[in-house]
């Protein structure tokens, strides 16, 4: 662990996102108060919202932000840190979240990636504003008597404030490094520094351990549910042990990934690096995904051998393995 620790800073870059749009909702308080009343209700305890627009907003720039985040950013980088989660990008909040940790030999991969979103994402943002006026028409007409003008930006300063509400943003830091109390510059005592230092130490080895939990579990947990799967196929009843095409490509792309994760972050833990040459060799045997699930004897032979196989790549994995890793069980 302590030689993760001091090469991680030249091999990992922490990197965040910040992802948002407005979200075109806006909640109308005559509306909520003339609800109340038909519904004979008390106001404060409705909520009553609107699309300002004429239509759902969200849809259009959700749909680039999440494809950037589930295929891309989640997938070369892990999580680092203590906060986990993004925020709900579908209500037009910042999708910032927490620091991940990203491979270095995933970086350029990563930062094609998000230019190639980000100008995608930047067409959109001009042409909604080249449509606004034709929007706020289109909205006056679906929304009827619950339009309201005031609702809209018109002047040119409430335009330049409505486009800073779009963000498709990238920051890049360094993993803190562990090193002599000294390199901590700062105009306090010994003891203090060394407190600095220990609090940097403790905070890289758990954050290093959650990578390497999150990196197994979730390696071990796809495996064995897709063998799972595989067992318990039933061409005659198609419904149970149904396996999806996407289950495999998800699978296919961890695998991928598990090199530069294991080299960059893991110190080439032998296990790990075993496990991914046995599940290449498995994904290589699946020359067709329709192919597991030929109905014949054939189909039901490959199925079992290639679900036997991913047990055995992963079972090096199970186990003792954390405790062996940490020195202790994965919850120490």
């Amino acid at each position: 662990m302590d030689k993760i620790k001091n090469t991680l800073s030249e091999t990992a870059t922490l990197v965040r996102v910040t992802l948002g749009h407005p979200s075109g909702i806006k909640s109308d308080r005559h509306l909520k108060n003339g609800l109340a009343e038909d519904v004979n209700s008390q106001a404060d305890l409705l909520n009553v919202s609107k699309h300002i627009y004429g239509k759902n907003i969200n849809k259009e720039f959700r749909k680039i932000i999440n494809a950037f985040r589930n295929d891309y950013y989640y997938r070369l980088s892990l999580p680092w840190g203590d906060s986990f989660t993004d925020d709900d990008a579908s209500k037009g909040v910042m999708a910032s979240g927490g620091w991940r940790l990203l491979p270095n030999t995933n970086y350029d991969q990563l930062i094609d990636c998000f230019n190639e979103a980000k100008a995608q994402f930047q067409k959109d943002v001009d042409y909604f504003f080249k449509q606004l006026e034709t929007n706020m028409k289109q909205a006056k007409l679906n929304l009827g008597d619950a339009f309201k003008e005031a609702d809209y930006p018109t002047m040119d300063w409430e335009l330049v404030e409505l486009r800073k509400k779009f963000i498709f943003d990238i920051q890049l830091g360094a993993v803190p490094t562990v090193g002599n109390s000294s390199d901590i510059r700062i105009n306090a005592s010994e003891g203090l520094k060394k407190r600095i230092e220990n609090d940097v130490s403790n905070r890289l080895t758990q954050n290093i351990k959650n990578v390497l939990i999150l990196t197994v579990d979730s390696l071990v947990g796809q495996v064995e549910h897709l063998a799972e799967k595989l067992r318990e196929y039933d061409p005659e009843n198609k419904q149970k042990g149904f396996f999806n095409n996407s289950s495999i490509a998800k699978l296919k792309e961890l695998v991928e990934t598990l090199p530069n994760t294991n080299s960059d972050i893991l110190g080439n833990d032998a296990e790990i690096s075993k496990a991914h040459q046995k599940l290449v060799g498995v994904l290589a045997q699946i020359n067709s995904v329709d192919s597991l699930r030929d109905e014949s004897e054939i189909g039901e032979s490959k199925r079992k051998k290639v679900a036997d196989d991913l047990s055995d790549a992963v079972s090096g994995l199970k186990g003792g393995f954390l405790g062996k890793a940490f020195g202790g069980d994965k919850n120490d």
